[in-house]
């Protein structure tokens, strides 16, 4: 019984030290837990909302914005002209490359620092290479 009441005690000590932290809204004048900076006040612009949005939009019409998404970060501007190209003309160029070998590796990231180059190697000694290896004790182990 002893337990049961020191256990509801506790819980009770351990609620009443964490309410300050949620009173307020989060804003504490200490500057503890969940103190929130005051924001400065906006100031006016010269520019006009109207002015704003056509630059905008004449921005998007010259292709000068920069790219957005999952990469669209990365700093580089969308400054590229539309692709002249027929949707038959970019698949045919895309099985070519990848019957040549020539498409960088697929996932996120897996192209960072990518160079393709021409191996001088064989599938089949690469792969006797890798037998003697494991033979010889020279990997860790696992199938070949």
């Amino acid at each position: 019984m002893n337990t049961k009441i020191l256990a509801s005690a506790l819980l009770a000590a351990a609620g009443l030290v964490a309410a300050p932290a949620f009173a307020g809204g989060g804003v504490n004048a200490s500057g503890e837990v969940g103190y929130i900076p005051p924001v400065p006040a906006a100031t006016s612009s010269a520019v006009t909302r109207e002015a704003v949005r056509n630059e905008y939009l004449q921005a998007q019409r010259n292709h000068q914005l920069a790219a957005t998404g999952e990469v669209g970060d990365v700093g580089v501007l969308a400054s590229a002209k539309p692709s002249t190209l027929t949707r038959d003309q970019v698949q045919r160029e895309y099985l070519a490359a990848a019957q040549n070998h020539q498409l960088a590796p697929a996932g996120e990231g897996a192209d960072i620092g990518y160079r393709p180059t021409q191996s001088l190697l064989t599938r089949e000694a690469v792969r006797a290479d890798a037998v003697r290896a494991l033979r010889a004790g020279e990997l860790p182990g696992g199938e070949v």
